[in-house]
């Protein structure tokens, strides 16, 4: 008699054994014949932000040279889910994807971090997500129009004193929410976060037609690639923007000048959250299976997660599109990380929930 198991979060069945038998014959256990466990098969990998978005741009490079890495090559295709600054994506991969290997995910930043602040639309444990690897670990900017806020963070609030900075967000929890807060509340910047963009390029978008001032949260690499003619700093001759703030350990070679997010802190208890803010992007193009997959795909997809991002010809792409600082985290690696975020003073998180209204 066959077992099956049951997925509690969906309630559809699995065949233990089918899943046993597929992956032995992937290695070619037992003296069987080979049958790759992804041959014929399709790899979903969701994107949770808008199409051209820095994020999803990785992702399509990551996808286009997965194949060859997996057994059985598949076919793989990605799929743009917007919403929330990555909320809507990361509940529906939790609780509506099936544990079979062929849905996985590339989330921006702020999985755990969302969780430890207690946003009331979480419906996931970031930490039973199958965490199989990050396409860089990054720094990030807040930047604003230079015609708005000037070209410096004192500039922008005494500028901002006569004239409030809008600020564009997906979310009212997303890292650059949180962290556009955080610099208002540090400094005193006069900014209004305004929520409902569909991730990043909408964002810009929007900061190109003037419908908004500035954002936070921009990862710099991504800035290099996209935007290499908006700063001054990146060496364009008619800058439109300026960085105000880096969300970094230490001030970015480039960027001397911008102070981290860490040195405006006020007191210890804000200096631990600035801190778990500047964790999240150790994690910031993070990929990931839902819960349940079994150890043997994990740890497949985590291989081949790896092989993929040292593969020489998917560096050479990368550098061809200006990813030049490419630090890839490997998917153990990547699981501590999301604990460590989790694992916020409570006194930080209570001082945080109270300032973004949860509490």
């Amino acid at each position: 008699m066959r077992r099956c198991s049951v997925d509690p979060r969906t309630g559809v069945f699995f065949s233990g054994l089918a899943v046993i038998l597929s992956l032995a014959l992937a290695r070619g256990d037992a003296g069987a014949q080979p049958e790759p466990f992804y041959k014929g098969k399709t790899l979903q990998i969701v994107v949770g932000s808008a199409t051209g978005a820095g994020n999803d741009m990785r992702t399509r490079l990551f996808a286009r040279h997965l194949p060859k890495h997996l057994p059985g090559a598949p076919n793989v295709i990605v799929q743009n889910m917007p919403g929330a600054g990555g909320l809507r994506a990361r509940n529906y991969v939790y609780n509506i994807v099936k544990p079979d290997g062929l849905t996985i995910a590339q989330i921006l930043r702020g999985t755990a971090f969302q969780e430890a602040i207690g946003d009331p639309e979480v419906k996931y444990k970031a930490d039973r997500f199958n965490w199989l690897g990050n396409l860089t670990a990054d720094s990030a900017v807040c930047i604003a129009r230079i015609d708005r806020a000037g070209t410096n963070l004192k500039e922008a609030i005494r500028r901002a004193a006569e004239s409030q900075l809008r600020n564009a967000e997906s979310g009212s929890t997303s890292t650059g929410a949180v962290i556009a807060t955080l610099v208002r509340e540090f400094t005193g910047l006069n900014l209004k976060v305004v929520t409902g963009y569909a991730g990043g390029s909408a964002i810009d978008l929007a900061i190109e037609r003037g419908e908004a001032d500035m954002r936070c949260g921009l990862v710099w690499s991504s800035a290099k690639t996209r935007h290499g003619d908006w700063f001054r700093e990146l060496g364009s001759k008619t800058p439109f923007a300026a960085p105000l703030v880096q969300i970094s350990e230490n001030r970015l070679r480039d960027l001397p000048d911008v102070p981290t997010l860490i040195e405006l802190a006020p007191d210890r208890s804000w200096r631990g959250v600035a801190e778990a803010i500047t964790f999240t992007y150790e994690n910031a193009y993070p990929m990931l299976a839902p819960p349940g997959v079994p150890d043997e795909l994990v740890a497949l997809l985590r291989k081949a997660f790896w092989a993929t991002v040292h593969d020489p010809e998917y560096r050479a792409e990368a550098k061809k599109m200006k990813f030049l600082d490419d630090e890839p985290v490997p998917g153990e690696k990547v699981q501590k990380i999301v604990k460590q975020i989790l694992e916020i003073p409570d006194e930080a998180k209570t001082r945080l929930r109270k300032l973004l209204g949860l509490a």
